[in-house]
């Protein structure tokens, strides 16, 4: 097995219009699922293993964390979007629903990629960027806490 590590996960308007719509529906909707999360494609994150975090990104901006429980690229479901519209989705995350929580205000992508260093770039909206490097986490900690709070 791997170890954990962190992940950033890209959201698209189309199936979050806006960044409310998206924090709105991680504080609410993926708890209430107990932190059920489902990805469209099966082959979007190779590895994810448990106590790996992942950082919900929206544009430009990070907006929250997860810790993973599990990760399963075994089954394919077909569920409704917020928009009602029929989805496959190849893969899921069980995420610890306690885990969840927002960044107020959102930390900006480019203060990450600062946070980050050089690699991996992640100007991209990607989730293939693997961060095995833990020491950024409490460095994004001290700076969400420095600008604002957690939700």
């Amino acid at each position: 097995m791997t170890a954990p590590h962190i992940r950033i996960f890209p959201h698209a308007q189309e199936e979050f219009p806006s960044l409310d719509t998206l924090t709105t529906w991680l504080l609410t909707g993926l708890k209430a699922r107990g932190g059920r999360y489902l990805l469209r494609n099966r082959d979007a994150v190779a590895e994810l293993p448990p106590g790996s975090l992942v950082l919900f990104r929206y544009g430009q901006v990070v907006v929250g964390e997860a810790v993973v429980i599990e990760h399963s690229r075994d089954s394919t479901v077909s569920e409704r979007t917020l928009a009602g519209d029929a989805q496959e989705y190849g893969a899921s995350v069980l995420f610890s629903p306690s885990s969840i929580r927002l960044y107020a205000p959102p930390v900006d992508v480019d203060e990450l990629q600062r946070l980050i260093g050089d690699s991996p770039n992640i100007s991209m909206a990607v989730p293939k960027y693997k961060i095995e490097d833990w020491g950024l986490y409490p460095r994004l900690l001290a700076h969400v806490v420095k600008c604002g709070a957690f939700i």
